[in-house]
């Protein structure tokens, strides 16, 4: 039968191998609880948002009628008018109108905004499931190692406090790694998050900035088309604030430290107004609201470039103590390896003595 020391010898190289995968795996599994976490927070918000497209649906439909009625109503224009009462006419016109664009607006953000949600779940799965074979690696080399182990230490072992107490340790410095980890994989996904939300306001800016182009040409005469291109750049910068926003609300989700950001309003254009009453008065009025949104979109860019800042200071540390902690674990499980390595030294060389006292003695006759 070969001896413990033997035994052990025999075992160091694959003992090696096993902690060097279990050392290359373990952010494995936090971060799988962590993407799994993140994937059920869209699951939520993607079935939200596809609860509030239905209804914006029925909405949209409903506002069409109206906006129909009053748009396509000759007789009713000439009952007005005859009435003198045209004005009352043009104001509901317009107000049926503003309802009905408003709410198509609407449902057009709330389908992008499920697009990017699906989208950011399909990335987050592509993830997850990269993250599941470094898991079930890890799990198999834990599981080879204990029975590794368990091929040498047979039951408890009382007798040995050393290798208990070390053994605690390990136990005590994985889970402190594990909790490390988890808080930095939070703060990776925060600036995910955030740098995504970044893009998505720089994007509403140029679009703004395009607004104001197309506003300072019907200021001097651009007529109906700068008005229509003025509008679309606007309800594409609104957009992007939007799915912005959303992103934004992702980030605090997992995370409390991240804030709000400043409201930001985006102005609209009104059909009435541009086409029935457009002057260089109503123009240059509309030129201010687009300037005006165009300073809260830079103070809200400012907050967030903030709060990205923020958010990597606390990666770093994050990741400093993470560092510290997989340090402390690779020197605990080093240090259970060693009491268990000077047990099995022990009682090789106490086997050694007690065969060479028992070749010493006479023999009985």
């Amino acid at each position: 039968m070969a001896t413990i020391t033997t035994r052990i010898r025999e075992a160091a190289p694959r003992n090696s191998e096993l902690l060097a995968v279990l050392s290359e795996t373990d952010h494995a599994p936090p971060a799988l609880e962590h993407q799994r976490h993140y994937i059920g927070d869209l699951n939520n918000e993607l079935s939200t948002t596809q609860k509030r497209i239905a209804a914006l649906d029925k909405q949209r439909v409903k506002e069409f009628k109206e906006h129909k009625k009053y748009r396509d109503s000759v007789m009713r224009r000439f009952s007005y008018r005859v009435s003198g009462k045209i004005d009352k006419f043009e104001a509901r016109a317009e107000k049926e109108e503003k309802e009905y664009f408003a709410v198509l607006q609407e449902e057009r953000q709330a389908k992008e905004q499920e697009e990017n949600l699906r989208n950011l779940r399909s990335k987050a799965l592509e993830v997850q499931t990269d993250l599941e074979a470094e898991v079930n690696r890890h799990a198999e080399a834990q599981q080879q190692l204990d029975g590794l182990y368990d091929s040498i230490f047979q039951g408890p072992t009382p007798a040995f406090p050393d290798e208990d107490c070390s053994e605690r340790n390990a136990e005590d410095a994985l889970q402190a790694y594990h909790n490390s980890r988890v808080a930095m994989e939070t703060e990776l996904q925060v600036i995910r998050l955030l740098t995504e939300a970044k893009g998505r306001l720089f994007s509403a800016l140029n679009y703004t900035e395009d607004a104001l182009s197309h506003s300072r040409m019907d200021m001097f005469g651009g007529g109906t088309f700068s008005d229509m291109m003025e509008r679309n750049c606007l309800d594409n910068a609104e957009n992007q604030v939007g799915q912005m926003l959303s992103l934004v609300r992702q980030a605090q989700r997992m995370s409390q430290n991240v804030q709000d950001l400043p409201t930001v309003n985006i102005a609209h254009g009104s059909l009435m107004s541009d086409v029935f009453f457009d002057n260089i008065f109503t123009d240059m009025a509309f030129h201010d609201k687009i300037k005006d949104s165009q300073a809260g979109l830079y103070r809200a860019r400012n907050a967030l470039l903030d709060q990205l800042a923020l958010a990597k200071s606390r990666c770093g540390e994050a990741e400093q103590e993470t560092n510290v902690h997989a340090a402390a674990l690779k020197t605990a499980r080093e240090e259970l390896q060693k009491a268990r390595e000077r047990i099995f030294s022990r009682i090789a060389n106490s086997n050694a003595n007690a065969q060479a006292t028992f070749a010493d003695e006479p023999p009985p006759y």
